[in-house]
């Protein structure tokens, strides 16, 4: 009995070394060379860039820390606009949006323009998946439509 309680308490110990999994999120952008790192218990958004001239990883906060409470891992979502360059936060806690807008800028201080290469893929890719999906959805309805007939 004594080995048990110890292995509970032991897990219980070691459980807020584990909490932290899944707490950031990466987010692709349009943008070249950028991605977006979310911390989805304070709300947080940081624009990652790799500086290939400096070989070294640069974060820039877009949006201060919306919460200080670091234990509520997945509070905050993140969601895309219409709008490139527009972005909003959702708090799952109080169902409020925070709208952010950011657009990189190079060393003159000139916007960084969309990758369109990389936009017309990856809208490509999403058509694709969607019409597959469509198209699994329609055989397992001709399948469920099938059986039904047979046992009729």
């Amino acid at each position: 009995m004594k080995k048990i309680v110890l292995i509970l308490l032991a897990l219980l110990l070691t459980l807020p070394v584990f909490a932290q999994v899944g707490r950031y999120k990466n987010i692709r952008v349009w943008y070249p060379g950028y991605s977006l790192k979310l911390d989805t218990a304070t709300g947080e958004l940081c624009a990652v860039h790799y500086d290939a001239e400096q070989e070294k990883t640069l974060e820039e906060v877009i949006s201060k820390k919306l919460s200080h409470n670091q234990r509520q891992i997945g509070r905050y979502e993140f969601r895309r606009t219409r709008q490139i360059g527009t972005y909003q936060i959702f708090d799952t806690s109080t169902g409020k949006y925070t709208t952010v807008k950011w657009t990189p800028k190079n060393k003159d201080g000139e916007n960084i323009g969309v990758d369109l290469d990389s936009l017309m893929k990856n809208a490509g890719d999403g058509i694709k998946r969607f019409l597959k999906e469509l198209e699994e959805d329609l055989e397992k309805t001709k399948e469920t439509v099938s059986d039904s007939l047979i046992t009729v």
